[in-house]
């Protein structure tokens, strides 16, 4: 079996697949394109992320595993989608630094952050206008777009700042864990009128794509925050952009968008109380290898003809 690893997602750990004791592996580590030509004409198996020219030239390929969680991409991947070839991702990797990273967005909007650091660079002490306009979580409602290991992740941690939950999600499941009331989608309505805090934290799908847009954004509070940890392009960021100048939400965290990178000539940037973060809230070293002890555990799986982890369905994009 012959495994490509194209990917620097989770280097660090590529030492963990050293002692896996199966029969005819080879690991192959590429770092150009010209050596990706070479070595995925008979592969069985990619770490990383497919394209088109790839597909037509693996001839031999079988399996691959996403380094991510998202695998948006199948929507302009018709060769995949028809294939045989199975696809895993990294659901659940992510789950642990993206839930903290939701919080340390919403907090640098609730606690005044980004106003105190511009202060400290000032060398002005801004008490006067900071004190007595800071929020506690505690109490209030967060609504989660999309229940899966990200949205569990967030929610476990709102549990921890005494919140309540409510989550939507195409698949709701019954009792589901650290939440209060997990709806389908058909009460994406009412999740958002009863939220203080409104979490993205779904796939980007056909069906989600521009979900959150200028209708929905009008059914939230005007003091309630909007969270965006998943995927850009489920929030229409002009919509988004003209709720927040005209100061119809208490603000915004956003760590992914439509255009990546975000452009300079984006309405978000110089948006009243919008925190953006550039696509790290899934980072971290832990993160890294928790990807590899997935792909470790999927390539055991995978020689020995057991059911994969985290399979995707390419048809429905997760």
């Amino acid at each position: 079996m012959k495994v490509v690893l194209t990917q620097t997602e989770g280097a660090p750990h590529f030492a963990l697949l050293d002692d896996l004791e199966v029969e005819g592996l080879r690991i192959i580590q590429v770092s150009t394109p010209e050596e990706l030509a070479t070595e995925i004409c008979d592969a069985d198996v990619l770490y990383g992320f497919p394209t088109a020219d790839l597909l037509r030239a693996a001839k031999s390929l079988r399996w691959i595993q996403s380094p991510s969680a998202g695998v948006n991409y199948l929507q302009d991947l018709t060769e995949l989608v028809e294939s045989d070839i199975v696809l895993t991702n990294t659901r659940g990797a992510h789950g642990p630094s993206i839930g903290e990273h939701t919080f340390a967005l919403l907090f640098a909007l609730t606690r005044h952050i980004p106003e105190s650091i511009q202060a400290q660079r000032d060398h002005y002490w801004a008490r006067r206008e900071l004190y007595r306009t800071s929020r506690e979580m505690r109490g209030s409602t967060m609504g989660i777009i999309g229940y899966g290991a990200i949205g569990r992740g967030v929610a476990q941690r709102a549990r921890g700042f005494d919140m309540e939950v409510l989550a939507v999600d195409p698949h709701p499941e019954p009792a589901a864990p650290f939440v209060d009331e997990t709806w389908d989608m058909d009460r994406l309505p009412d999740l958002l009128q009863q939220s203080d805090v409104v979490v993205v934290a779904a796939p980007l799908t056909a069906e989600s794509y521009h979900l959150i847009d200028a209708d929905a954004l009008a059914r939230m509070k005007p003091d309630a925050y909007l969270i965006v940890v998943s995927r850009g392009g489920i929030v229409d960021e002009d919509a988004l952009a003209d709720a927040l100048h005209a100061g119809r939400l208490a603000g915004a965290g956003i760590d992914v968008t439509e255009v990546e990178p975000l452009p300079s000539d984006s309405r978000l940037w110089d948006a009243p109380n919008v925190v953006i973060t550039p696509h790290t809230a899934g980072d971290s070293s832990e993160k890294e290898r928790r990807c590899i002890e997935i792909l470790r555990e999927n390539l055991l799986r995978f020689a020995q003809g057991e059911t994969l982890l985290n399979l995707v369905d390419k048809r429905r994009g997760y």
